[in-house]
């Protein structure tokens, strides 16, 4: 009986060791996100970028990493992602055919990372490609007037001043009128077309989240995760949190100073530290401070 006990004991150990060795072996790598995409439109190219740094450490090379992009239409397409720039970045080119919420993941090396869903807005009416014949054919004639009225104001001029006629004189003011209308007039249109695109542009990108939803985001998109397991980001079964000895952030929170030096180089706050330093950008670095602090 405590034969068989043993041999259980041994077999436990066994599949222990067996499934830990991915991850001490170098299975596990980071892959962080350059920036969270925003104002994703579907039809149009949208480019990302993302580093797989091998226990959050070292760059890999030499990766053939996929994006799996899904609707909840149960739509789906996989983008192949290729070298570019430094030693572990990637880039790759994703057009969404329709508009909605997209759940989308890179694979790479042996992880796949879920990232947060991508809202995609509807296409614009009234492209922004329309504008330059619609301002061709509004121009055309605006240049004929002004061509006529300098020619007959410069006419009337010089009738004016040989002859000090006054009649000269009025069409000699009423064609700088006529011409300056034309002026106003000419450049008004392409401002309120100019306006309009931009209006157009600004509601598809306008942050329309909190400060900590987009921490949150970020937490995720960044790789944080992947170290540092928060209930608050996510549940367990749809993030692979690796045990690493990393704390759990679910409930911790800490001086915003704090949290700012460790965020922003993390050898700084402690030497010996495993922990990468992502390259956040100052905004990056106050959302995720909101987040990790919220309740």
């Amino acid at each position: 009986m405590f034969y068989r006990f043993r041999i259980s004991i041994a077999l436990a150990v066994l599949l222990s060791v067996v499934l830990a060795i991915p991850a001490f072996a170098g299975g596990w790598a980071v892959i962080t996100l350059d920036e969270l995409p925003t104002g994703v439109v579907a039809g149009e190219p949208l480019t990302v970028g993302f580093t797989v740094l091998q226990h959050g450490k070292t760059p890999m090379d030499g990766l053939d990493p996929t994006i799996t992009a899904t609707s909840p239409q149960s739509e789906s397409f996989v983008v192949h992602a290729k070298p570019e720039g430094e030693t572990g970045h990637y880039a790759a080119t994703l057009t969404f055919p329709t508009e909605g919420n997209w759940n989308w993941s890179i694979q790479a090396f042996s992880m796949e990372q879920a990232m947060p869903v991508l809202s995609v807005a509807a296409p614009i009416a009234g492209s922004v490609s329309q504008q330059p014949v619609a301002q061709a054919a509004s121009t055309s004639p605006l240049l004929i007037v002004r061509i006529l009225a300098l020619v007959i104001g410069l006419a009337s001029l010089v009738l004016a001043y040989q002859r000090k006629s006054r009649l000269a004189a009025a069409l000699t003011v009423a064609c700088l009128l006529v011409g300056v209308g034309s002026f106003v007039t000419g450049s008004s249109v392409p401002e309120s077309v100019e306006a309009q695109s931009k209006s157009s542009a600004e509601v598809a990108s306008a942050p329309s989240i909190s400060q900590v939803e987009l921490g949150r985001q970020l937490f995720l998109a960044k790789g944080c995760i992947t170290c540092h397991y928060n209930s608050k980001a996510a549940s367990e079964s749809e993030y692979w949190t690796i045990d690493m000895g990393a704390p759990n952030l679910s409930k911790f929170s800490a001086s915003p100073e704090v949290l700012r030096i460790r965020l922003k180089d993390p050898k700084m706050a402690k030497s010996d530290t495993q922990m990468p330093n992502l390259n956040l950008a100052e905004d990056e670095i106050e959302a995720l401070i909101a987040f990790i602090n919220s309740k």
